[in-house]
């Protein structure tokens, strides 16, 4: 068989094209070499992303250029609906929390928090203020004081309880009086709350953390209204807001810079302390709670992992700040978990809790959920899946075996 070899232009020889095998052989791997170009491109893409949250100069994140106009009020319409809601009567109960070697005192007298998380089992979530029946609240209320609980804490959703962000805050009048017999029924059954403010706020157009007027107009709204109302234990500013600048999804996920988000709980927590001078601040964080100690009366973190990482968590946090501490959110679902095991789980928890000498603990949450009372029509019923079923009672009010647990344990 003969080879021939071809000249070039400078009079060297060159070789034969390739065989039909060999670019049979190169095909499938140049495919290989663009899609790995590309991927390359996006990491580089996000490092970038990341070097702007990470390195200096940071780049805050503020109110998009392109948001759709805040709708306003006409003055007549505004002084309505402040004519129309009643003044905020307190409900008489006694003593407002005060810190005291690292734990809470009401009167005078240690106050350990015992609490759940709560929303109402029939309104949950986005239902919960603008349909609550206080009635069904009262009842519930009853059942978690008798189980020897002394907190709830709960969560304020500014978008229902407020009508023309333009002009500020102009209240929603059938919400709040709903909120304020809420307040009443806890005070009632002896049970002091923590609201949670700034809950699924607008991350997008005028994001929170970009402080937008209308936002600060109804935390002071809200702040004020309830400045003297005892039964409130504290504020808590944002709900896992560390979320936001990546800590549980990773940087590269990041929504916010850190610092963007620690300067507006500075900036929050300084608004509400000009407004009252009654009430403790915290910010419910899930890792980063240490972060927030410049600017907070208690750290507050969440812990939805097992009681083996707990007091390595505690003892971090510790170590960065000598501020009280609470478990603000700790569960675990019967879904499908057994109700046995969700019961260890929070004994060894709360065991662990109370022996590191923590400031208190929440259990995510008091009830479950029926399908029926988590969407909202015409997308009913839910679809089924665990966060339906966290609550330490069922949605019949019976209780799971955790319930009978916190009895045994408190109610004496």
């Amino acid at each position: 068989m003969k080879t021939v070899l071809s000249g070039n232009l400078r009079g060297g020889l060159v070789a034969p094209p390739p065989s039909h095998r060999l670019r049979r052989y190169l095909a499938p791997r140049r495919l290989i070499f663009v899609v790995l170009l590309v991927i390359l491109g996006v990491l580089l893409g996000i490092l970038g992303m990341v070097f702007r949250f990470t390195q200096g100069p940071i780049l805050y994140i503020g109110i998009r250029a392109d948001a759709p106009p805040l709708t306003v009020c006409s003055d007549a319409d505004i002084q309505t609906a402040l004519t129309a809601l009643p003044t905020y009567q307190p409900s008489g109960m006694i003593g407002f929390a005060r810190l005291e070697d690292g734990f809470f005192t009401i009167n005078d007298e240690p106050f350990p928090v015992r609490g759940v998380n709560y929303f109402p089992v029939y309104y949950p979530w986005r239902r919960f203020l603008t349909e609550s029946d206080l009635s069904a609240i009262d009842t519930e209320f009853a059942l978690l004081r008798a189980a020897g609980l002394n907190t709830i804490r709960t969560f304020l959703w500014y978008e229902p309880m407020f009508i023309c962000p333009g002009s500020g805050a102009v209240p929603v009048v059938d919400v709040f009086v709903r909120l304020d017999g809420l307040i009443h029924a806890a005070a009632a059954h002896d049970l002091r709350i923590i609201l949670t403010l700034n809950d699924t706020p607008d991350l997008v157009n005028y994001p929170l953390y970009a402080n937008p007027a209308h936002t600060q107009a109804q935390t002071a709204f809200i702040v004020d209204r309830y400045r003297d109302e005892a039964a409130i234990l504290m504020w808590d500013v944002r709900n896992e807001g560390d979320i936001d600048y990546g800590t549980r999804d990773g940087a590269l996920l990041a929504k916010f810079p850190r610092q963007q988000v620690l300067d507006w709980v500075e900036a929050v927590t300084g608004q509400i302390r000009s407004l009252d001078a009654n009430h403790l601040i915290t910010a419910g964080w899930m890792t980063d709670a240490a972060s927030t100690a410049p600017y907070v009366d208690v750290i507050s973190f969440h812990h939805w992992w097992d009681n083996a990482d707990l007091r390595r968590r505690i003892d971090e946090i510790r170590a960065a700040s000598d501020r009280p501490i609470l478990l603000e959110e700790f569960g675990y679902p019967t879904f499908p978990l057994p109700e046995d095991e969700q019961a260890e789980n929070i004994r060894s928890i709360i065991e662990t809790a109370e022996a590191t000498h923590l400031a208190g603990w929440l259990i995510w949450t008091a009830f479950d959920f029926p399908l029926d009372a988590t969407c909202l029509p015409p997308h009913c019923p839910d679809v089924e899946n665990r966060e339906h079923h966290f609550g330490i009672w069922r949605s019949d009010y019976t209780p799971k075996p955790a319930a009978q647990l916190v009895v045994e344990m408190f109610s004496g």
